[in-house]
């Protein structure tokens, strides 16, 4: 194995990375990723999103420099940037990490999927590329560059985002390994690639819309070469993703998800579950001809299922709106029932209360009565009358009182 020092470079001094092994070429572009990493460190006139809220023009003037048409940048861009942002955001960041290949096609701009599919006459298409190494949920995927560019190869680094649910269904019986690694390769994903055109372009809408395979993050508007966020991804990432829709490479999923099914090592143990293919796994994997994405088709499937989610959407808003007047209903039964359950305390209440009332009013006349009889009594008594007389003697007063009362 060469050292770093020993891998082969052109004569302009970039890496030759031409007929190299898949180990040698990742560490290529491990060195190449290094290098981009010190240059961004070293980065001028970057817009940072402390820079993209600034308000004063000849800070801006001072820091930004121009634009692509020779005038300086304004305030007013600062806010087309932030709004361009927001809009980017709404179409394409969740709480769930990735993009589906739908999504990615679908709103990747015509040139980038032209070029893709190597239907232009220019060079500039992308004709082939190579499954090289799995890590854990990482793929990489080794690109040949265009005949017009400068490089021999770029690397597409991909991160399946639904890999563990994956792994958790192989076995299942109601499912097949095939359909698991189908649906693996067209649910969501992150990625990251080599290219000029990802790292100026496409890098930093990748990082705000929460696909991006990081590190690197970016952070710093493309102020120059995609001011208005267009597009989703490069060439070589859409030509990658097109070939994972190839039962060939997807073969190749379902085999790691099967290994990583059966092993009893933690499953993100990068030197447990890294596979790197050798000669012969690679030759099968090159009779993948999944190579044209047809737009048009994925489009119109990603316009149906959008319609279908904003239909699911409406229906659960519809059913959570149901809900909620359902609650409101009940709250203000169980407030009535309460308010009545309270006035009948309350009833209850006065009731014992006039009953305690109308019950010591007796006592007292009661109390008032034997009062009256002992003292009528006594008088009687005075008079001669016998006890038993005294007795007939109250009665029959009480009798007649009672009767002039009514």
């Amino acid at each position: 194995m060469p050292t770093p020092s020993d891998l082969p470079r052109k004569r302009d001094g970039r890496y030759a990375t031409e007929g190299l092994n898949a180990t040698d070429f990742l560490r290529v572009f491990s060195k190449i990723r290094s290098s981009q990493r010190r240059a961004r460190g070293k980065a001028h006139r970057t817009l940072t999103p402390a820079m993209l809220r600034n308000k004063d023009a000849e800070t801006l003037v001072d820091t930004l420099g121009k634009k692509k048409d020779g005038k300086f940048f304004t305030t007013e861009d600062m806010k087309k940037f932030i709004a361009n942002r927001s809009e980017h955001r709404s179409k394409t960041s969740s709480d769930v990490p990735g993009i589906t290949y739908a999504q990615l096609v679908a709103q990747s701009t015509k040139t980038r999927i032209k070029r893709a599919s190597n239907n232009v006459g220019d060079g500039s298409g992308i004709s082939s590329a190579m499954f090289i190494r799995v890590r854990h949920n990482v793929a990489d995927v080794q690109v040949r560059a265009s005949s017009v560019s400068h490089k021999n190869h770029h690397l597409v680094r991909v991160r399946f985002e639904e890999w563990d649910r994956s792994v958790e269904d192989v076995g299942d019986e109601k499912t097949s390994l095939a359909a698991i690694a189908r649906r693996l390769a067209s649910s969501r994903c992150s990625f990251d690639c080599s290219c000029e055109d990802h790292q100026y372009r496409y890098r930093y809408m990748a990082t705000a819309g929460n696909y991006a395979l990081t590190p690197p993050a970016e952070y710093a508007f493309p102020k120059i070469e995609n001011p208005n966020l267009e597009g989703l991804a490069c060439k070589h990432v859409i030509h990658v993703m097109t070939r994972f829709q190839s039962p060939t490479w997807q073969r190749q999923l379902g085999l790691q998800l099967k290994s990583a099914a059966e092993s009893n090592q933690f499953g993100d143990d990068k030197k447990r579950t890294t596979k790197t293919f050798n000669a012969q796994e690679q030759k099968a994997l090159s009779r993948n001809r999944s190579t044209t994405t047809n737009q048009d088709k994925i489009a119109a499937e990603f316009e149906r299922y959008q319609t279908s989610q904003r239909v699911m959407a409406k229906k659960q808003q519809d059913d959570k709106d149901k809900i909620d007047r359902l609650r409101k209903q009940a709250t203000r039964a169980r407030n009535a029932t309460k308010k009545k359950a309270a006035e009948l305390a309350i009833s209850r209440a006065e009731n014992k209360l006039l009953r305690q009332e109308r019950d010591s009013a007796r006592q007292v006349l009661a109390d008032q009565l034997k009062l009256r009889k002992e003292g009528f009594k006594d008088a009687m008594k005075l008079t001669g009358m016998t006890e038993q007389e005294a007795e007939q003697a109250f009665n029959k007063w009480l009798k007649t009182q009672m009767g002039n009362n009514n």
